[in-house]
């Protein structure tokens, strides 16, 4: 994605994808949402992905940082990001911080000045153990940091995210799918985290935070039985909302904090008789159950059809980016099914050809 389609991504193709992706968050339920920027090349790229959650009514929090592995000084930017984006609005931003792995530890620090300076929390994606330890030493450990993945850090080290009263974010799906190693939800718990859910990033796994949480409770279960479904509602609710700084705002139905809500359906097939929400929710819950949606009091889908969208001239425009963005990259637009193979198939295969007829 960064080597090969990246480069030809033109700004009107960032617009597009970040809108889709942001359209697609509301319209499976996730009323807030951290885009972590990657596609940083130059300021109107910037510029149309602020633009794009502007445009639709969801919370949003655009997370700028440098790109990762670049030698670029990033205040500037920072600077004309931030000054551009209003503290009040549904649209805030924080610094992605490329964190010692990718860069010096006195550039670390310097980013982290910057965001003290400027009222950003930050976020930090960390692969290999010893980062926690570096940051702690330099005194670079942080409250309002959160700490994405963290697969085969120490136990140690986890108890000093916690120490210092930062978050950690977890992805289940990409992180199995990627080998990146066993999602840290069991663990990040013992440490004294509450750990958040991450979906990271659509070319992967699907964009709805339901499958995130049914795999991150269906791996922990398969560990040690640890987990309640209530545990995951809050993972992906106040725990997650505590760790964009936005608990006095949303994360809960709470008098005096916006009306961030939505509303699933209890008469569908795939859930009736509802007799345990949590349980349902975690388990079966999916996009085609939300019948509606509130962003700050604001409606935004009802009747499970996102409400002021042109969906057809918002797919016409969709379908044209990436048939351009392929074409420049020189790789297929779309790949096709390929026949399943008869021999020793057995009934999976059997299976497949039924599929196929239907």
């Amino acid at each position: 994605m960064h080597a090969t389609a990246k480069p030809h991504y033109p700004p009107e193709d960032v617009y597009a994808g970040t809108l889709l992706g942001r359209l697609e968050a509301l319209h499976s339920g996730v009323t807030t949402m951290l885009d972590w920027y990657h596609v940083a090349q130059r300021h109107e790229h910037e510029d149309a992905a602020i633009a794009a959650p502007r445009d639709t009514p969801g919370r949003s929090i655009f997370c700028l940082g440098a790109g990762w592995g670049s030698p670029d000084p990033v205040d500037d930017d920072i600077r004309r990001v931030r000054y551009g984006i209003a503290e009040d609005g549904l649209v805030t931003m924080a610094l992605g911080l490329r964190g010692p792995e990718a860069t010096s530890v006195d550039t670390v620090a310097q980013e982290l000045k910057l965001a003290d300076e400027l009222g950003l929390r930050t976020s930090l994606h960390i692969e290999a153990s010893g980062t926690i330890t570096a940051l702690r030493e330099h005194g670079l450990l942080q409250a309002t940091t959160t700490a994405v993945h963290a697969n085969g850090i120490s136990d140690e080290e986890l108890r000093m995210l916690a120490d210092a009263g930062a978050s950690i974010s977890i992805s289940p799906d990409v992180e199995l799918k990627m080998g990146f190693g066993s999602p840290m939800t069991g663990r990040a718990l013992v440490a004294g985290l509450r750990p958040t859910l991450s979906i990271d990033d659509v070319p992967s796994v699907g964009g709805d935070m339901f499958s995130t949480m049914r795999t991150a409770f269906a791996v922990q279960r398969g560990l040690d039985g640890s987990l309640r479904s209530r545990d995951l509602l809050d993972f992906a609710t106040t725990d997650a909302a505590a760790s964009c700084g936005l608990a006095d705002r949303t994360g809960s139905i709470t008098p005096g904090k916006d009306a961030d809500i939505i509303l699933l359906r209890t008469d569908d097939l795939t859930v009736f008789p509802v007799t345990d929400p949590a349980g349902t929710i975690v388990s079966a819950g999916r996009p085609g159950l939300v019948d509606a949606v509130l962003v700050a009091g604001r409606v935004v889908k009802r009747d499970g059809v996102l409400v002021d969208v042109d969906l057809p001239a918002l797919r016409t425009h969709l379908l044209a980016s990436r048939d351009r963005i392929a074409a420049a990259a020189g790789v297929p637009a779309r790949r096709h099914l390929e026949p399943p193979t008869v021999g020793g198939a057995g009934a999976t295969g059997a299976q497949h050809r039924d599929c196929r007829r239907v």
